[in-house]
């Protein structure tokens, strides 16, 4: 492995131009470390949609099932069928909402669908009846985020309904919170009032998990766990917010890399890049890195952001554009070419988290980490 932007030795690497590197003993480290805060009575789901937010699903659930978690959680059926080949008995469900028309596939790939509609909900026992089973199914309880779900003050009707009907058990009861992760829990505080009555006016009825917990919430609110959460950002070592306090003791598990390209001395007065939104100043030494929008690299980092090479940071110069990436490396001294430059991670003294990613970006973690696309090689490591 490259040190303080020393070139990469190996064969494997060198066929490499961006790539993310994925500490899996950093995962291991983040369940644990959750399972610690939670205690024994509490079980995880692991939320891996989006390809564990870019850390790969199946190598992320892996970590997540050796060390006893129970469920995984994704958002579409396609996302629960890749894990289906894989995982052949593990609960997996598809927290989207899903639609009538994929209820044959569900049962037939054994996946548990978030329900809140009749449609979807007919659909799911008749393909049931059809295959002789019984469809597992979690309830969605609208308190607050107005987007799918069964709002809150008729939520128990509904689930009384579906809870009469033979082919279908219901596994679980679910809402989501809109604000867990902010300074002001008012919010938070109020949605949880609301499922809890919910759950109040239907404890007659043997539903086996309630769950509302995102990572915000295990970490600021945690009299919401009830007996099941969904960790996100938290299992991949990233903290939502600044207010979600307890999660900076957690590890990273995500470095983005790439390398120079290419080296250039620009004299004084050129522009640089699509619509010369940069003007040289000066003379300077340009670092040309084969990154780009094309593989999930904010575009809104043109002229803002920078990258570490050889431990030193390097500002980006001009657009960034579809395939590639222009820094200046004026001041950097010794730069070659294949020197490694960190977009993400650290590199000898300095860091770049994906939060400040994000934040020169003018986004959210969440959208930096599923942005980088299937481009960008993943190479996975357990440094546990």
């Amino acid at each position: 492995m490259a040190k303080e932007g020393k070139k990469e030795p190996s064969y494997a690497y060198r066929l490499l131009k961006t790539w993310a590197e994925i500490d899996l003993g950093a995962v291991r480290f983040n369940i644990k470390n959750i399972q610690k805060k939670l205690g024994k009575n509490i079980d995880l789901m692991a939320v891996v949609k989006c390809n564990a937010y870019g850390h790969g699903a199946i190598e992320v659930s892996r970590q997540a099932l050796d060390l006893g978690v129970k469920a995984l959680g994704v958002s579409s059926l396609y996302e629960g069928i890749e894990l289906r080949d894989v995982f052949k008995d593990v609960p997996i469900i598809v927290l989207s909402s899903g639609m009538s028309g994929q209820a044959e596939e569900f049962i037939e790939y054994g996946l548990s669908p978030v329900v809140c509609s009749w449609e979807m909900t007919n659909a799911i026992a008749d393909a049931a009846r059809k295959r002789g089973t019984r469809a597992k199914v979690h309830i969605k309880v609208d308190t607050g985020m107005g987007r799918i779900g069964v709002w809150h003050e008729r939520a128990d009707e509904f689930i009384r309904q579906v809870y009469k009907m033979p082919d279908i058990e219901i596994d679980g009861i679910c809402s989501h919170f809109a604000t867990s992760d902010e300074q002001n829990l008012d919010f938070a505080r109020q949605q949880f009032d609301w499922f809890n009555r919910c759950l109040e006016r239907i404890k007659d009825l043997p539903i086996r998990f309630k769950h509302i917990s995102n990572t915000g919430a295990i970490f600021n609110f945690p009299e919401a766990n009830l007996n099941m959460v969904r960790p996100g950002l938290s299992i991949y070592g990233v903290r939502p917010s600044e207010y979600v306090q307890g999660a900076d003791k957690l590890r990273p598990a995500l470095s983005l890399k790439t390398k120079v390209a290419f080296l250039k001395t620009i004299p004084k007065g050129r522009t640089l890049s699509y619509a010369r939104t940069y003007k040289t100043k000066k003379e300077m030494k340009v670092a040309t890195l084969p990154v780009g929008y094309g593989d999930g690299y904010p575009l809104s980092l043109s002229n803002r952001g920078y990258v570490l090479i050889r431990g030193k940071k390097a500002q980006i110069l001009g657009a960034v554009t579809m395939d590639q990436t222009m820094v200046d490396v004026t001041d950097i001294k010794d730069v070659e070419v294949e020197d490694v430059a960190v977009l993400i991670g650290k590199q000898g003294t300095e860091e770049i988290t994906v939060n400040e990613v994000a934040r020169m970006a003018g986004t959210i973690p969440y959208e930096i980490f599923t942005s980088i696309n299937k481009r960008v090689q993943r190479v996975y490591s357990d440094k546990d």
